[in-house]
């Protein structure tokens, strides 16, 4: 407890002193991602086959993660047998906010929230953020610099079932003009200024003269007065972000200086003061970050994005499914998803992919990294006549300054490569996550995948299949997936006892393998040239 203590204290004096992301409950789950690692390490569990396949999943999961852009949504299935984690990569620009909301039934998994680290950052390692409280499925951050983060999701050992996740970015201020939306902006930050002496360090915000408008933050009140410029002007301080938020060419000024405001409090009424009399009334709102010296654009702080909600994501456990897999489904069995049938296996006439089957990648499948993302509308759109021609936008480069975008790590993997369903992405195509033999996790369309045939092969009468320990003659070894133990002895030419499932792709295997499915249902390796 004394070491966790002045990790705490140590965790609090960094805060206070660098520039950090602002999350809703500062994070102390009961027990974190590297304590359980640690744990599995002192009970000697870290040598284990489930327990080192537990900590190369977490791993694994923040060097490869899947690339989208928020809103999203899947449902993911992690099968309590076998050690996963999944994390997603996404950018964040300063001044939005992300929400994470995760719907499952397991109590005990890990969520957690990295920063990406940038060049200038002068480190490799991502930076742990913000991770699910001790009670709740859900965290929020906002971001206080442009930069991508990353998610990853893992259940404990032995833990597993059905998770909802949902990512979806928000701008994290009110807006600040009563009744009217970000269709009345109509002049941006980077316009120029003064015959290009200078830019415009803010949006301006047309509405009728006498408009309420409301704080954007709960805050204080800096200064109530006027300027040449701005006319009568309102400042105020957001302590928590670190902001000062500047409202100028009020009519009316409805607060005085020291007054503590909170979020949606009238602070005055649209006007045109100052150097806006010729204009028609409208509020010019400017956001500085670190000081006065400090603008940055208002935009990503007021107007959420063109798409906030992700589009419904159709759950992989009902859809295409047998009325017994859908009442297993929706039973929900306490340590995960429904046992798979032998007819479940072979795969449905329309080969609707059901999580936990096991497919095949057809011949022309495309096996990504990156989920697209979903369409957005233009940013900036210029309706003001008084200021551009309709329909035109004025902005700077620096009003455009871009964060790169997620690569999309696409590679091809064999045809005929074994994956399994492990759920079903939200977007613009119908996209299924799915695993490998070794335990990467990609994204892929849903028509790549191939329904499962049985074998060709056909020819003993009884094709019972002894122990593991049993070798009988004609009967070949099937190797746990995990461990490469033998788990059975079957006569690949016996029917019914033995389905091929598809290519096993270990790439740096010297033998090559196929997963295949036993009659009792469980699935495994063999080696190709024994089943031919």
């Amino acid at each position: 407890m004394l070491i966790k203590s002045l990790l705490i204290t140590l965790s609090i004096l960094l805060l206070a002193t660098c520039r950090q992301e602002i999350v809703d409950e500062q994070f102390q789950p009961a027990e974190t991602w590297e304590e359980y690692r640690q744990a599995l390490t002192q009970l000697d569990l870290s040598e284990t086959v489930m327990g080192a396949a537990w900590i190369s999943a977490g791993q694994r999961a923040l060097a490869e993660p899947t690339g989208i852009e928020a809103p999203l949504e899947e449902v993911l299935y992690f099968d309590p047998h076998r050690p996963d984690a999944v994390s997603y990569r996404f950018p964040l620009r300063r001044g939005r906010r992300v929400r994470i909301e995760i719907e499952t039934d397991t109590e005990r998994y890990f969520a957690d929230l990295f920063r990406v680290p940038a060049p200038e950052d002068n480190r490799e390692e991502p930076v742990l953020v913000a991770s699910r409280p001790e009670r709740g499925d859900r965290i929020e951050l906002e971001a206080r610099r442009d930069r991508f983060y990353l998610l990853r999701i893992q259940p404990e050992l032995l833990r597993g079932g059905r998770f909802r996740v949902r990512i979806i970015a928000e701008a994290s201020l009110a807006f600040p003009v009563e009744g009217v939306g970000p269709e009345r902006i109509l002049s941006f930050y980077g316009d120029s200024r003064g015959g290009g002496s200078r830019i415009h360090e803010g949006v301006d915000i047309f509405a009728p003269r006498g408009t309420p408008l409301l704080a954007t933050s709960d805050a204080v009140v800096f200064r109530v007065g006027w300027r040449d410029r701005g006319g009568n002007i309102v400042s105020l301080r957001d302590e928590e972000r670190d902001l000062m938020i500047y409202y100028a060419h009020l009519e009316e000024q409805l607060v005085t200086t020291g007054q503590r405001v909170s979020a949606g409090d009238v602070i005055g009424t649209v006007g045109n003061t100052g150097n806006a009399i010729h204009t028609p009334p409208h509020l010019h709102i400017g956001i500085y970050q670190g000081g006065w010296r400090g603008a940055v654009d208002p935009w990503e702080y007021l107007v959420d994005p063109a798409v906030t909600e992700p589009p419904p994501v159709e759950d992989p456990w009902v859809a295409g499914a047998g009325a017994g897999e859908a009442r297993a489904a929706e039973a929900g069995a306490a340590d995960g998803a429904p046992e798979a049938s032998r007819e479940a296996e072979a795969g449905a006439a329309d080969g609707a992919p059901e999580a936990s089957r096991w497919f095949r990648l057809g011949a022309d499948a495309r096996v990504e990294r990156y989920v697209p993302p979903l369409p957005a509308a233009p940013r900036y759109v210029n309706r003001n006549p008084f200021l551009f021609a309709p329909g035109t936008a004025a902005i700077s480069e620096r009003g455009l300054r871009e964060i790169p975008t997620p690569f999309p790590a696409a590679r091809e993997l064999s045809r005929d490569t074994a994956v399994q369903v492990v759920g079903s992405v939200s977007g613009r195509d119908s996209r299924v996550r799915v695993r490998t033999v070794r335990g990467e996790t990609w994204v892929v369309r849903r028509e790549d995948l191939v329904p499962n045939v049985a074998p060709g092969g056909g020819g003993a009468s009884d094709g019972a299949s002894s122990g593991a320990g049993g070798e009988a003659p004609g009967t070949i070894p099937v190797y746990d997936m995990l461990s490469g133990d033998v788990i059975a002895r079957v006569d690949p030419t016996a029917p019914g006892e033995l389905q091929v499932l598809g290519l096993a792709g270990l790439f740096d295997s010297d033998t090559d393998k196929v997963v295949v499915a036993l009659a009792s249902g469980r699935v495994g390796l063999a080696t190709a040239a024994a089943v031919r």
